[in-house]
């Protein structure tokens, strides 16, 4: 039996607790959360047989916000906001604030995420030096004096920061995937895992595995050209694999293929007219498959 996905550590739940000293459940789901999209994807090579490892997404780190968190699990946006304030303070996630373009257009205070290894191995069982769980700590406030200190050595920075926004600097929740920082260089093509999120929901680890392997067959894009697909048709993932099968097994496996491919068939699509000088008709004319068994060879909704 091979288990998959978020996997929470059991020594949690003795460890980040509440004043009352239950498990404080929101904060423990939330870490494994983002520990589980820092875990890499896992692809074995069928040839040589050879483990590799893939990221999950392009950036420097995790783009999360707190509303997104509150949507994947049923909790409220508070709710998310305090548990992610406790995993901070006790130095397990890093959070930060940045500028990014999207677009072309400025949208400030996108929120990333990090997990801190080091901190989260102390609080995990396997590493537990005598048996007993450790006792976390808050960092401790920064005193009046360090902090005229920092306000007057630093200058501020409005592309990076780990400020929680106030009333007016408000985070950004609705952030799509072609997204660059000022600060960071990374890539501008779309990130499949965030467009699944978007357009189809909370993304399932098995499914979020089979993603990776079409994205090593084939291409991000093109798999994100096939969930495009899948959407204009009102279905859902499984009728993105139908099509990703198909281009596989006809070996398109680019945008171009795929463009190519979906012009031939326009153009066959029109033979069937059967269209002759003088605009009538000379019958229907079978050069191939109709529009309808097009379609329904992709229709999973019964399956």
């Amino acid at each position: 039996m091979n288990f998959r996905g978020n996997v929470i550590d059991h020594g949690w739940f003795k460890t980040i607790t509440l004043d009352n000293g239950k498990p404080y459940v929101i904060a423990i789901t939330i870490l494994g959360e983002v520990v589980y999209w820092y875990k890499p994807t896992e692809i074995r090579d069928e040839e040589s047989n050879q483990v590799k490892y893939k990221q999950k997404f392009k950036a420097d780190m995790l783009q999360k916000n707190y509303q997104q968190l509150a949507d994947s699990f049923g909790f409220t946006k508070r709710q998310v906001k305090d548990a992610c304030d406790y995993l901070k303070d006790r130095s397990l996630i890093r959070i930060e604030f940045r500028t990014v373009i999207v677009n072309g257009t400025r949208c400030n205070n996108v929120m990333f995420m990090e997990p801190v290894p080091e901190e989260i191995q102390k609080i995990s069982i396997l590493y537990w030096g005598n048996g007993n769980p450790p006792t976390l700590k808050r960092n401790s406030p920064p005193t009046l004096e360090s902090a005229s200190l920092l306000r007057s050595n630093v200058p501020p920075s409005y592309d990076k920061t780990e400020e929680p926004p106030t009333l007016e600097r408000k985070t950004n929740t609705e952030i799509t995937t072609n997204i660059t920082t000022e600060n960071v260089s990374s890539s501008s093509s779309p990130n499949c895992f965030n467009f699944y999120e978007e357009n189809f929901g909370m993304i399932k680890p098995f499914v979020a595995e089979e993603i990776g392997h079409w994205i090593d067959d084939l291409s991000e894009e093109v798999v994100i050209a096939a969930m495009q697909r899948a959407l204009r048709k009102n279905k859902r993932w499984n009728y993105a694999v139908g099509i990703l099968e198909d281009w596989a097994n006809n070996n398109i496996r680019t945008l171009a293929d795929i463009e190519s491919s979906e012009e031939e068939f326009r153009r066959n699509a029109n033979k069937r007219t059967g269209k002759v000088k003088g605009g009538g008709s000379n019958g229907s004319v079978k050069t191939g498959k109709s529009s309808e068994e097009f379609f329904s060879k992709y229709d999973f909704s019964k399956s």
